[in-house]
Protein backbone atom coordinates (compact mmCIF):
# COMPACT_ATOMS: atom_id res chain seq x y z
CA UNK A 1 0.00 0.00 0.00
CA UNK A 2 1.49 3.33 -1.08
CA UNK A 3 0.26 6.49 0.65
CA UNK A 4 -0.23 9.34 -1.83
CA UNK A 5 -1.75 11.97 0.46
CA UNK A 6 -2.79 12.34 4.10
CA UNK A 7 -5.18 15.00 5.34
CA UNK A 8 -7.42 15.77 8.29
CA UNK A 9 -6.61 15.07 11.91
CA UNK A 10 -7.08 18.65 13.03
CA UNK A 11 -9.70 20.40 15.08
CA UNK A 12 -12.06 22.78 13.30
CA UNK A 13 -11.69 26.19 14.94
CA UNK A 14 -14.98 27.41 13.51
CA UNK A 15 -16.92 24.52 15.05
CA UNK A 16 -15.24 25.06 18.44
CA UNK A 17 -16.05 28.79 18.25
CA UNK A 18 -19.70 28.06 17.39
CA UNK A 19 -19.94 25.55 20.24
CA UNK A 20 -18.58 28.11 22.73
CA UNK A 21 -20.92 30.87 21.53
CA UNK A 22 -23.89 28.50 21.56
CA UNK A 23 -22.93 27.34 25.07
CA UNK A 24 -22.77 30.92 26.35
CA UNK A 25 -26.19 31.68 24.83
CA UNK A 26 -27.61 28.48 26.35
CA UNK A 27 -26.29 29.37 29.81
CA UNK A 28 -27.73 32.90 29.58
CA UNK A 29 -31.14 31.57 28.50
CA UNK A 30 -31.08 28.99 31.30
CA UNK A 31 -30.23 31.60 33.95
CA UNK A 32 -32.99 33.99 32.83
CA UNK A 33 -35.51 31.14 32.47
CA UNK A 34 -34.75 29.83 35.95
CA UNK A 35 -35.06 33.32 37.44
CA UNK A 36 -38.40 33.92 35.67
CA UNK A 37 -39.55 30.29 36.19
CA UNK A 38 -40.35 29.73 32.52
CA UNK A 39 -40.41 26.05 31.62
CA UNK A 40 -40.28 26.71 27.87
CA UNK A 41 -37.16 28.84 28.32
CA UNK A 42 -35.55 26.10 30.40
CA UNK A 43 -36.38 23.58 27.67
CA UNK A 44 -34.87 25.80 24.94
CA UNK A 45 -31.78 26.46 27.06
CA UNK A 46 -31.24 22.75 27.70
CA UNK A 47 -31.68 21.94 23.99
CA UNK A 48 -29.11 24.58 23.04
CA UNK A 49 -26.71 23.31 25.71
CA UNK A 50 -26.99 19.73 24.44
CA UNK A 51 -26.45 20.91 20.87
CA UNK A 52 -23.34 22.86 21.95
CA UNK A 53 -21.92 19.76 23.66
CA UNK A 54 -22.54 17.63 20.56
CA UNK A 55 -20.84 20.27 18.39
CA UNK A 56 -17.82 20.31 20.69
CA UNK A 57 -17.40 16.54 20.40
CA UNK A 58 -17.72 16.65 16.59
CA UNK A 59 -15.04 19.33 16.12
CA UNK A 60 -12.24 16.82 15.46
CA UNK A 61 -11.74 15.78 11.83
CA UNK A 62 -10.59 12.19 11.22
CA UNK A 63 -7.27 11.39 9.51
CA UNK A 64 -7.78 10.16 5.94
CA UNK A 65 -5.24 8.65 3.58
CA UNK A 66 -5.32 8.45 -0.20
CA UNK A 67 -3.56 5.22 -1.13
CA UNK A 68 -2.91 2.94 -4.07
CA UNK A 69 -2.65 -0.81 -3.69
CA UNK A 70 0.16 -2.98 -4.94
CA UNK A 71 -0.83 -6.13 -6.84
CA UNK A 72 -2.14 -8.80 -4.47
CA UNK A 73 -2.55 -6.42 -1.52
CA UNK A 74 -5.88 -5.87 0.24
CA UNK A 75 -6.98 -3.23 2.72
CA UNK A 76 -7.24 -4.50 6.31
CA UNK A 77 -10.97 -4.03 7.02
CA UNK A 78 -10.46 -4.34 10.78
CA UNK A 79 -8.04 -1.42 10.85
CA UNK A 80 -9.28 0.85 8.02
CA UNK A 81 -12.65 1.97 6.73
CA UNK A 82 -13.02 2.57 2.98
CA UNK A 83 -14.48 6.03 2.40
CA UNK A 84 -14.20 6.49 -1.36
CA UNK A 85 -12.67 4.89 -4.43
CA UNK A 86 -11.54 6.88 -7.47
CA UNK A 87 -10.19 4.41 -10.01
CA UNK A 88 -7.02 2.93 -8.47
CA UNK A 89 -6.95 5.48 -5.63
CA UNK A 90 -8.65 4.54 -2.36
CA UNK A 91 -9.53 7.00 0.40
CA UNK A 92 -9.34 5.19 3.74
CA UNK A 93 -9.82 6.24 7.35
CA UNK A 94 -8.48 4.52 10.45
CA UNK A 95 -11.16 2.90 12.56
CA UNK A 96 -11.42 4.01 16.17
CA UNK A 97 -9.77 1.62 18.61
CA UNK A 98 -7.85 -0.19 15.85
CA UNK A 99 -4.27 -1.07 16.73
Amino acid sequence: MDVLNTYGGSTSGLVVFLAIILGIIAIAILIFAIIEVETFGIFIGLCLAIFAIVLAFKAHEPVRHEVTLRPGYVIDAAKYKLIEQRGQIYVIEERKGAE
